[in-house]
């Protein structure tokens, strides 16, 4: 039976299938019975899958499959769909209550009108079945909460909770993996690791197994927490005479970031991934590279560098200061954006703060030779997956891999200045209507587009925390936990919206008024703190046309940096911007300051040349670079 199916879009490239509007183990199975028979209906445009308890998400390519026939796909699947029960394993949790383990176990007393020691007898006493992974990796959704439990998650999400920590939301409970925001009520902590990607199954619990609650005391909470700590990931060691890039100071924040880990959300893993990955995209095309080769993401103020070998290299997104000063004593040189150069070993790159925008990204030819965690070099700062383990480090050196063309032959192509975004620290968000848009009043909605939205300095990769008018509901401000699409506004019952950004969870519970055009999302990751934003309605055609124009646009730009590499040196630049950008001639390696009364220190090379030998497997290039006077 399919008439119970309820397709409705989340923006221009994701749909959630509904079975229901409650989770019950039947709903469940069934869900998890269609995700399975849709994976064994592959199609180039589905993107990824990802289940709920009573619902599941397809993320999609609007170019290559329209919303009816995805619909179609969906209702066949669903008649075929077995309802073969998953793996039914119960598994012991146990879990330190209350106290510094449990701070909200008191509100949750209150709320229910029970005891605290009745709140922790009724939450560990039933089986609880896992009807799903999300939110963060390996958080587990568990159903059959005792309803004398059920309580309102927080007003306002905490900005961090700990990792072990056992919480209600509503109707549900679950523990959270790793250290997160949240907004569930927290009642008690486990010292049990919920996820490790290196483990041949990652996620302790998954759909289908029963999980039984154990209190412990304090003492052997300590005990168990130091016996399962997870080791910390090892640094990239230095290896002699290889390119690579090596942090001596590494700014505000400074993270390997490619396009992110794709057909994971299932296991509760955020795709990740560069915020502004259309400057991630472009910098890459500039150097020849993939588009989802890994990239630095610098955040604001950035990091100083040391090359250890010959690198092409490029800065790339929110404009930034930053100047090249070589190991051969010649003069240090400002950086133009969006232009490679060539620099070797002992050259340093010093990166300021950026006078506009939050993002900028330096690429690399090749990109960083490192070993992907899931299929990807991202650095997920909320799930703690990545190759480094966190924000890069003074001290950490990272292996340039093998490019795809010669350095020499990289260096000194420009991205073309009417290709350039511009930062204004002001956007109109385009969006299309939420799938909980009903639930919102039609003055909150008038709220919403109307007015004019600040962005919090708690905001960050995951998200945009905004203030400004407040949005008010029509009801209840949470939902049962569901998949969530990248550019979700989710609005909490403080009625402050929260855009959902790159390094989302991939679940939760807030209602969503509207889904943002995911084009538009590059440039809502260049926003910072008090940096002003609107919201514009457009219907899902209209998304769509959108997508489909900026796909021509980034098109057009790769076939412009493709041609450009295989023209030659000579003829890299279309007419008038060879050695040229919108400000006037530039040098090959950086952009000369402007020429003062005062003549320059003589090089230290009288010639201005520098030569560099470049090995890449068995060959050798010998290239020779010089430094041209305006």
């Amino acid at each position: 039976m399919t008439d119970n199916l309820r397709l409705v879009p989340c923006g221009d490239r994701a749909v959630l299938l509904y079975l229901s509007d409650q989770a019950t183990p039947a709903v469940n199975e069934r869900i998890h019975g269609l995700t399975r028979a849709l994976k064994q209906r592959p199609h180039p445009a589905l993107v990824e899958i990802t289940p709920a308890s009573h619902c599941l998400m397809i993320e999609y390519d609007p170019l290559r499959i329209r919303l009816e026939q995805l619909e179609e796909m969906a209702r066949e699947a669903l008649a075929d769909a077995g309802t073969q029960p998953a793996d039914s394993h119960t598994v012991a949790v146990p879990v330190c209550y209350g106290g510094e383990c449990g701070p909200d176990l008191g509100t949750v007393a209150d709320h229910t009108g029970l005891t605290p020691e009745e709140v922790i007898r009724r939450h560990q006493e039933p089986l609880y079945r896992v009807y799903c992974l999300g939110f963060s990796p390996g958080f587990p959704y568990l159903g059959d909460l005792d309803p004398s439990l059920h309580t309102p998650r927080l007003a306002e999400p905490r900005i961090r909770v700990p990792a072990g920590a056992v919480g209600i939301g509503g109707t549900q409970t679950g523990i959270y993996p790793a250290p997160s925001p949240g907004g569930w009520q927290l009642i008690g902590r486990t010292p049990l690791r919920l996820f490790d990607p290196h483990r041949d199954s990652p996620a302790l619990l998954e759909p289908g197994n029963t999980v039984r609650f154990v209190s412990v005391s304090p003492e052997r909470f300590a005990e168990l927490e130091q016996a399962n700590a997870a080791p910390k990931p090892a640094r990239p060691a230095y290896m002699e005479g290889r390119a690579g890039v090596r942090m001596l100071q590494p700014g505000l924040a400074t993270t390997v970031q490619d396009l992110g880990r794709r057909g994971y959300q299932a296991y509760g893993v955020p795709v990740a991934g560069a915020a502004d990955f259309w400057s991630l995209m472009v910098g890459n095309w500039l150097l020849g590279n993939r588009a989802r080769t890994s990239a630095l993401e610098i955040t604001m103020s950035g990091p100083e560098i040391e090359f250890t070998g010959v690198v092409a290299f490029c800065i790339t997104g929110a404009p930034i200061p930053a100047e090249l000063i070589p190991a051969d004593g010649l003069p240090a040189r400002p950086l133009a954006g969006w232009h490679t150069l060539l620099a070797g070993p002992g050259d340093r790159v010093r990166i300021g703060t950026a006078a506009a925008g939050c993002r900028s990204y330096l690429c690399v030819a090749g990109g960083f030779d490192l070993r992907p965690v899931l299929g990807s070099l991202s650095e997920d700062l909320f799930g703690k997956l990545g190759p480094v383990g966190g924000p890069l480090k003074g001290g950490d050196w990272l292996p340039v891999g093998l490019p795809l063309h010669s350095p020499a032959d990289i260096a000194g192509r420009a991205l073309p200045a009417e290709h350039v975004p511009e930062y204004t620290g002001q956007i109109t968000l385009r969006v299309v209507r939420g799938p909980q848009a009903d639930a919102f009043s039609a003055e909150g909605f008038a709220a919403f587009l109307g007015g004019e939205y600040a962005v919090s300095p708690h905001s960050d990769r995951q998200g945009l925390r905004l203030q400004g008018p407040q949005i008010a509901h029509a009801g209840r401000a949470d939902i049962l936990s569901e998949p969530i699409a990248a550019g979700s506004i989710q609005v909490p019952a403080n009625g402050q919206p929260i855009l959902l950004m790159a390094n989302r969870q991939t679940t939760g519970g807030y209602t969503k008024i509207a889904t943002a055009v995911y084009p538009d999302l590059a440039m809502a990751a260049q926003l910072r703190p008090g940096d002003k934003l609107r919201f514009a309605e457009v219907d899902l055609a209209e998304a769509h046309a959108i997508t489909r124009a900026e796909r021509r646009r980034l098109a057009h730009i790769r076939r412009l940096l493709e041609r450009d590499i295989a023209g030659g040196p000579e003829q890299r630049m279309p007419a008038g911007l060879r050695g040229h950008t919108a400000a006037g001639p530039q040098p090959l390696l950086a952009a000369t300051p402007t020429p003062t009364p005062t003549p320059p220190p003589a090089p230290a090379n009288p010639q201005g040349v520098r030569t560099f030998r470049i090995t890449i497997g068995d060959m050798e290039f010998d290239a020779e670079v010089e430094e041209m006077p305006e």
